[in-house]
């Protein structure tokens, strides 16, 4: 199972494979904001790719159209819509 690492804490969460960077997060109890019930919609859990980023599904049209909107950075995505492949470590403006 692929392993997500929360930084700057240094937690970890082994998370099904393809499963979303919010599920890891919520499921390891690590606070992370959302208010659509991940669907991509508030763009509320943009997180910072810090190693990893080839471990994360591609972005779909809708991450992609959602991020223009959002202004998100190269290394940003959207933890409810980013599902986790491979060991990736991620962070918030907000940890």
């Amino acid at each position: 199972m692929p392993l997500v690492t929360f930084l700057p804490s240094g937690r970890t969460f082994c998370v099904v494979s393809a499963g979303s960077l919010l599920r890891a997060a919520r499921r390891a109890r690590i606070p992370l904001a959302s208010s659509c019930r991940g669907q991509g919609v508030c763009k509320a859990c943009r997180v910072r790719i810090v190693r990893g980023a080839e471990n994360l599904s591609p972005p779909s049209d809708l991450e992609r159209a959602a991020a223009h909107d959002a202004g998100l950075d190269d290394d940003e995505r959207l933890a409810c819509l980013a599902h986790v492949l491979g060991p990736v470590a991620i962070t918030t403006s907000y940890w």
